[in-house]
């Protein structure tokens, strides 16, 4: 069984696989990675604005706006909280929905249709751990590729002389 953890506050680093609403009048995040799950205080927009602010020194809606310019999209966009250590966001819903969910780009081994549903996907991450969440494949297909295409434009400085 894997331990869960409770805590005020908590930053996004590189072993969040995903961040879902907790449905909890206290703890109101449920943060999985890697190896533990962890029940924090904040919502899952406090955890990201915080955790842009902290790591990367620009705010959620800062890294938004960004995002929004380099793709050209408004809606559902994936937030690079740490772009140059791959730690990109890409949420399930529009991003002020409350049942929004939040998973790591980076962590995403492969993502599959669920078996009977088609609103769902079914993501495997890295650690063979398996997530249903509430998005169907094609817009799970779009938001990885997004993501992707993000990743890619934060990055590339650091291969192009």
């Amino acid at each position: 069984m894997v331990p869960v953890e409770k805590t005020d506050k908590y930053c996004i680093k590189n072993q969040t696989m995903l961040i879902s609403p907790n449905y909890d009048p206290i703890y109101q995040s449920k943060i999985y990675e890697k190896d533990r799950i962890i029940l924090a205080k904040q919502t899952p927009i406090n955890i990201i604005d915080s955790s842009c602010i902290q790591l990367g020194g620009a705010t959620m809606d800062g890294r938004k706006r960004a995002v929004e310019y380099v793709t050209k999209k408004k809606v559902m966009i994936p937030i690079p909280v740490e772009p140059s250590k791959g730690i990109i966001l890409m949420p399930t819903r529009k991003i002020k929905d409350p049942g929004c969910e939040w998973i790591a780009y980076c962590h995403v081994k492969e993502y599959e249709a669920a078996y009977g549903n088609k609103k769902e996907t079914k993501i495997t991450f890295y650690n063979e751990d398996t997530y249903q969440v509430d998005i169907p494949y094609n817009k799970m297909r779009n938001q990885i590729l997004i993501a992707s295409h993000v990743f890619g434009y934060f990055i590339k400085d650091q291969y192009i002389s």
